[in-house]
């Protein structure tokens, strides 16, 4: 989405300059990042990541999420969702999702079981999840939210930050995402003690180079557990210092792009995916449905004859759930005894996953076009694809 500018090339100059690339010791850029971008997102604890994945999976483990326990996710994102939940050692459970092509909080709840533990709502294609109705069905049933916000880095949901919003929040800054180092990520979370264990799941020394974040803990509880090497360098710290100080910005210039070309593809008769919060997300693709597939299809195909990008996100791969061939192949890890799927534990938790178990979901996936928008868009360029979107309706 982004593209790194002169003012990243300058701060690594920098940072190369003084030598202090690793994070720890005399190094800030991390440090620097993590607090100020849970500041941002309304969160209290920030920990930097090597990925969207390894972010879902350390704060995962920092809820305490594991053997014998479900997390539902969504039909419609990218399978790492999924396959994080499987290395915490957890079971994943697919629900529907609705028109807004996130997370349908009807399905949702008649999904939860005795052995629900988690729910996943994942913000796709920057347009934030229905969060209000989530989050109470989670308080109902006293189960944990992580938000998957790797797809809405820097929105927001009536008011509130995405990702802030439940007990934890995790995101992605590749090189597709709306602030990007490559490749990175990092969890947010409002509880001291998910701070403390996912923190072990990020970084195994993590208390050898925070002892102050050991301070605090339950008597008797030991985190030194096997954690991993999930930590961040300070380039790729330095970079995101510098884009977090334009994500404002950007994003209200790519909102105020999506709304005028809503409103033209509204004012020729087409109609909107369900936007839960229009005035607050991303603005990173805007979205219409059709009655059938075939509409869909000649909609894309008109637009990409005038040079304006689209997609049906059936088409997208692996953020169908159909084609998490892990998930549906029931392959939880690289061997049998560390498979969720073969654990004693989680025996009872269990669920079958077939190709036509959401066939709501497959229905509106294969009916929706997505228009990708731009940080980069000008007016000008606006402007034309406003005309190719009513050029393509007619």
């Amino acid at each position: 989405m982004y593209r790194i500018g002169e003012a990243e090339v300058k701060r690594i100059q920098k940072l190369f300059d003084s030598g202090k690339i690793f994070r720890y010791g005399s190094g800030e850029e991390c440090e620097m990042f993590e607090k100020n971008w849970g500041r941002y997102v309304g969160a209290d604890y920030c920990r930097m990541a090597r990925s969207g994945t390894s972010a879902l999976y350390t704060a995962l483990v920092g809820l305490g999420v594991g053997p014998g326990d479900q997390v539902i996710v969504p039909a419609y994102t990218y399978m790492a969702t999924a396959l994080a939940v499987l290395a915490a050692g957890a079971i994943p459970v697919i629900a529907d999702i609705d028109k807004s092509l996130t997370l349908c909080p009807k399905d949702l709840e008649q999904k939860i079981t005795k052995h629900t533990r988690a729910i996943i709502p994942v913000h796709m294609v920057g347009v934030p999840c229905h969060m209000k109705k989530i989050m109470k069905i989670a308080n109902k049933y006293n189960l944990l939210v992580l938000e998957d916000a790797c797809q809405a880095v820097g929105g927001g949901y009536e008011g509130e930050m995405l990702g802030g919003i439940g007990h934890a929040g995790a995101f992605s800054f590749n090189f597709y995402k709306n602030m990007t180092c490559g490749e990175g990520g990092a969890f947010v979370t409002h509880s001291k003690a998910a701070f403390q264990r996912g923190s072990v799941a990020v970084d195994c020394c993590s208390f050898y180079w925070n002892p102050e974040e050991g301070e605090g803990r339950e008597e008797g509880e030991e985190l030194q557990f096997a954690g991993n090497n999930f930590r961040a360098s300070e380039v790729e710290g330095a970079i995101l210092n510098v884009q977090l100080k334009r994500i404002k910005g950007m994003l209200q210039k790519m909102r105020e792009h999506k709304q005028e070309l809503l409103q033209a593809g509204l004012d020729v008769g087409l109609k909107s995916i369900k936007n839960n919060s229009l005035k607050y997300e991303c603005g990173t693709h805007l979205g219409f449905i059709f009655k059938k597939e075939k509409q869909a299809r000649a909609f894309r195909d008109k637009l990409g004859a005038q040079a304006v990008s689209s997609f049906l996100p059936m088409d997208t791969g692996r953020h169908v759930y159909t084609r998490w061939e892990p998930i549906m192949r029931y392959q939880g890890a690289h061997h049998p005894a560390l498979d969720p799927f073969k654990l004693p534990a989680n025996r009872k938790a269990l669920v079958k996953y077939s190709p036509d178990m959401c066939q709501d979901s497959l229905n509106i996936l294969s009916r929706a076009v997505l228009v990708p928008m731009h940080a980069n868009n000008t007016k000008s360029r606006v402007r034309r694809i406003a005309a190719a979107i009513r050029t393509a309706a007619e």
